[in-house]
């Protein structure tokens, strides 16, 4: 595909360097594959990830890369600098950007690095085919088509009048009619007719539209009416359940993520002694209580206030008190947990993974992993074997 992982550090190198980490997210290729396999046995569609928020907060470049290793043709992205971040590591796996374009340069990058640009104005589409005129080329387009759920896209019933004006325009390519469904069974199913209307008056016209798509992983979940040409599942792809109700549906997903960290500091307290912002915990006993270095702006929510879930050497223990900025505090006690040992503050299974702590923090599992810090080292691996690394430089 591109030698992204070849051009990877040894195995060696990046367990020498993750000794460094006071946190980092550990992400599970193999699990990734699982659950494509999944979707794709599932469905039995193109499956186009999309790939949005740093790829929910598990890295856009190794999963878009390691995606492509696994048959992904093509993948969505919602801003420009994702694909800007693809191209910069030299993937050549399709693009479709759902990112306006406002600059003269946006619309120059796009056509030259072969991105596949959202369209649903004349105007967006008329300056596309000037500048691909310009490079000598012709641009790709994907057509989105508001059906019902009011956010942005040409409105269902002027779409073919401006299909027709993009098929027209001679430096331009229509791959694509896409919508995004409202995740209401009653309107989904509208959509979907009123996408097809579209594609039925084009027809009548002789103008294709190529693939026609709407199921992100709601649909794919529950909507089999949806799956059309491709799907467009995200968060699924990466083994979390956007809700509990998704689990019951024959998809059988592995969570690929896990946010670990190393214990900071460790300390006996008395019974009565009072700890964190605003006396929230008071110890009622003698316990030993460990400070571990990660609070919400790592993407470790607020929520989790008082109620919070850690793993500690294969236990399920306490967060005690306020979850801080920076830290939080775990009871140790009985454990033999001493500063740089390693908790998992996410677990990929169990009473903390992120379905599980999500619910306890009251958020969606789109918000816990979308907040996970960028800065955060990632590391990737395959059959437990650490293969890729991202991370700001460290001091040697």
């Amino acid at each position: 595909m591109s030698g992204y992982f070849e051009r990877q550090p040894p195995p060696k190198e990046i367990a020498e360097r993750m000794r460094g980490f006071q946190s980092w997210i550990e992400v599970d290729l193999d699990a990734i594959t699982h659950n494509l396999d999944q979707v794709k046995a599932a469905t039995g569609r193109e499956i186009i990830p999309c790939v949005k928020s740093n790829a929910y907060g598990h890295g856009i470049v190794p999963v878009v890369a390691h995606m492509a290793r696994r048959g992904v043709k093509r993948v969505l992205v919602a801003k420009l600098w994702e694909a800007e971040q693809l191209r910069s590591a030299g993937l050549d796996v399709g693009i479709v950007n759902m990112d306006p374009l406002f600059a003269p340069q946006q619309f120059g990058y796009v056509v030259e690095q072969g991105i596949t640009q959202t369209v649903y104005r004349r105007e967006t589409a008329e300056q596309l085919s000037k500048v691909a005129e310009e490079q000598g080329k012709t641009a790709k387009v994907w057509v989105k088509v508001d059906t019902g759920l009011g956010r942005v896209g040409v409105r269902w019933g002027e779409a073919p009048e401006l299909i027709e004006h993009i098929a027209r325009l001679p430096y331009l390519k229509i791959g694509g009619v896409f919508s995004t469904l409202s995740e209401d069974g009653e309107l989904d199913r509208l959509q979907v007719e009123r996408l097809l209307e579209v594609e039925k008056q084009c027809h009548e016209k002789g103008i294709s539209v190529g693939v026609k798509s709407a199921a992100s992983s709601n649909a794919v979940f529950h909507e089999p009416h949806t799956y059309l040409d491709a799907v467009r599942p995200g968060l699924m792809l990466l083994g979390i359940y956007p809700e509990e109700a998704d689990m019951n549906h024959g998809i059988q997903l592995k969570q690929s993520l896990c946010l670990k960290a190393r214990v900071e500091h460790v300390k006996w307290v008395e019974a009565g002694e009072s700890l964190t912002y605003s006396r929230r915990f008071t110890a009622p006993r003698r316990m030993r209580v460990g400070t571990v270095h990660i609070g919400y702006s790592d993407g470790f929510p607020r929520g989790l206030t008082q109620k919070g879930r850690v793993r500690v050497d294969g236990e399920i223990r306490d967060v005690l008190g306020t979850v801080s900025v920076n830290h939080f505090l775990v009871d140790l006690t009985g454990t033999g947990v001493e500063p740089g040992d390693v908790v998992e503050a996410v677990s990929r299974e169990g009473e903390n993974d992120v379905l599980s702590l999500s619910t306890l923090a009251g958020i969606m599992t789109y918000s816990l992993v979308n907040g996970l810090n960028m800065l955060t080292p990632r590391v990737y691996t395959e059959k437990g074997v650490p293969v890729a690394l991202y991370a700001p430089k460290l001091r040697e």
